[in-house]
């Protein structure tokens, strides 16, 4: 089929170029949407700015370095906090965000004073931090400031610290992608080679494209650990600044977003002659072949057919209850690049599902070739997709789930559709193994959700817009949905007045007490129930789980019915259980003291 042109476009027919709909026997020969161009006028597009895409995706994630924004402080806040990336030394990188301020006065008189105090008052906040990345913004760069002059300077002043200059304002390029090349090309000029590392193994590799979302590198390094090779550097989830200047040592370059990273894999290549492996970590089937790959460089294979036995052994059972409740089920992928082309295949292998649409905010020509030639018949494809395009393809297709990031999944949700957040994950890690049932297993409660059932019932007294052709299947749906909603509301009462009777954590003497431990409390006992990890990184954390613990031992003795009830519906009482709690011990109260300033 020729691009398509939609409905909601016929004002700015341009947009025709960047919509696809595969037919078979069609491949990337024939048609290819057009992308990475700039976004089309009247289009209100998704994307985001070079500069985020420097430093939220990439510089951001690095574990040891201070991320200094040369700008105004909204610039700051809009990349600080919104990707999950944790660490192994106390997530350095998520708790603090730095920023130069810029100030209006700054603008008219120049802001180099401004960011060279900001530096020196930043080493000295945190003495035993000595990296340190700066970033340009549309503001300073568009004013002319000379960060790395400053940078010189400062770095002079101080001795012992090493900054590291982007220069890639929001404005350099069309999207976020434009961020990325710029950090990864600077990056392999100025620092890659200049520190060389420890090497422990006789295997060695960098992991490049990987972000640790939600503890996705965490899952690699323990494969590569039971087969013996050594990570000299991941670019850059769980990394460290110093381990990226001695990429130039190992023999293989391991790549997963290959959007976000292959530049650099690509120079290592060129000026080291280091290969690379591009592989598929999201996905059973994928994770097997990528490890075996690993295994078959390094003549190591027994190794990797360990760890691969190992770990099916251990969720394989859980992949296969999934697949038998999952296919046919139809699921959209919109998010940024290469997910598109990791997932597609992942999910309708492994999960028997059926990818009716993928979209991407930032993708090249490269990615809808891959990602178009894993496709199936019927397939939708979207760049630089805007939200009108969203709303007409999803009455078009109408999927079970959509995979896709926060914004637009507050667009799928008032369209009563679940949703699961393709960018930072709902209850990852994704990768590897366990990942994949961790993905399956959200796929699962979101679809299943018995609140979806309800969502989808119009409570209006409309008759102008009632179907009577569907009657008899509304009626159906509506006596279930009845029951659901009965049996919720029955058992939501039951655990409330239980906890109202006998725990005392939701009557602290303070509202933000209250709210603390209530949600503390109810996360906790819904990850126990739903027998996920629980993360105590904190005395509060270990409180809350405490006090979790003894809830859901107490629940179980109590109420038989909870030994039998499926996770989703559990998770959905104790989710209205939180509301009503909320409602009576905070908001609902007549505790005049519950806002008082002080304890």
């Amino acid at each position: 089929m020729p691009l398509k042109l939609l409905k909601c476009d016929e004002s700015i027919p341009e947009r025709e170029k960047h919509v696809y709909i595969k037919e078979k026997g069609e491949d990337t020969t024939q048609f290819l949407p057009l992308s990475n161009i700039e976004t089309i006028p009247g289009s209100l597009s998704e994307r985001g700015c070079s500069y985020c895409g420097a430093k939220l995706v990439i510089g951001g994630v690095l574990k040891d370095t201070i991320q200094m924004i040369h700008g105004p402080i909204g610039c700051a806040y809009d990349t600080w906090h919104t990707k999950r990336y944790p660490s192994d030394n106390g997530h350095f990188q998520l708790k603090y965000v730095w920023s130069s301020d810029m100030k209006e006065s700054h603008i008219v008189f120049g802001g180099e004073k401004q960011l060279k105090k900001s530096i020196i008052e930043a080493f000295k906040e945190f003495p035993d931090i000595k990296r340190m990345i700066v970033y340009t913004t549309c503001a300073t760069a568009l004013i002319g400031d000379d960060i790395r002059a400053v940078v010189k300077s400062a770095q002079k002043e101080l001795g012992d610290v090493d900054i590291f200059c982007v220069e890639c304002p929001g404005f350099a390029g069309v999207s976020q992608s434009k961020g990325h090349h710029v950090l990864n090309i600077a990056w392999i000029n100025e620092k890659v080679g200049t520190l060389e590392p420890e090497i422990t193994s006789p295997y060695t590799i960098n992991v490049i494209g990987d972000y640790n979302i939600q503890g996705d590198t965490f899952v690699l390094e323990k494969y590569m650990e039971k087969m013996g090779v050594q990570i000299i550097a991941h670019f850059t989830g769980n990394g460290t600044y110093d381990s990226l200047r001695g990429m130039h040592r190992a023999q293989l370059n391991v790549t997963n977003c290959a959007r976000s990273a292959g530049y650099i894999a690509n120079e290592l290549k060129k000026r080291y002659g280091i290969p690379r492996l591009d592989v598929d970590t999201w996905g059973f089937d994928y994770c097997k072949e990528a490890l075996r790959k690993i295994g078959a460089f390094f003549g190591i294979e027994e190794r990797a057919e360990a760890v691969i036995a190992e770990e099916v052994a251990k969720y394989q059972d859980k992949m296969d209850w999934y697949k038998e409740r999952l296919k046919g089920k139809k699921v959209c992928i919109w998010t940024g690049g290469p997910r598109l082309w990791h997932w597609t295949k992942a999910l309708e292998d492994d999960l028997g599902m059926q990818v009716v649409s993928m979209s991407s905010k930032f993708g090249h020509q490269e990615d809808f070739e891959k990602v178009i030639a894993r496709g199936q018949e019927g397939t939708i494809y979207i760049d630089d997709g805007n939200e009108l395009e969203f709303f007409e393809v999803l009455e078009m297709i109408r999927p079970d789930v959509v995979l896709t990031g926060p914004r637009v999944g507050a667009l799928v949700k008032k369209l009563h559709l679940p949703y699961i957040n393709g960018h930072g994950y709902h209850n990852g890690p994704y990768m590897g193994f366990e990942g994949a049932v961790n993905m399956a297993r959200d796929l699962y409660n979101a679809i299943y959700s018995p609140l979806m059932n309800l969502a989808a019932i119009d409570v209006r007294d409309d008759e102008t817009k009632k179907d009577t052709s569907k009657d008899e299947n509304n009626e159906s749906l509506k006596q279930k949905s009845e029951e659901i909603t009965a049996y919720i509301q029955e058992r939501t009462e039951e655990i409330t007045t239980y906890i109202q009777e006998r725990c005392l954590w939701q009557f602290h003497s303070r509202s933000w007490d209250r709210e603390e431990n209530i949600n503390g409390v109810i996360n906790k006992a819904i990850a126990i129930f739903n027998e996920e990890q629980v993360v105590n990184e904190t005395l509060v954390d270990k409180l809350h789980y405490a006090d979790a613990k003894i809830l859901v031992l107490d629940l179980k003795t109590k109420f038989s019915w909870i030994n039998k009830a499926q996770k989703a519906h559990i998770t959905a009482v104790l989710e209205l259980v939180r509301q009503k709690l909320l409602h009576i011990a905070i908001t609902g109260s007549l505790n005049a003291e519950l806002n008082h300033s002080l304890y």
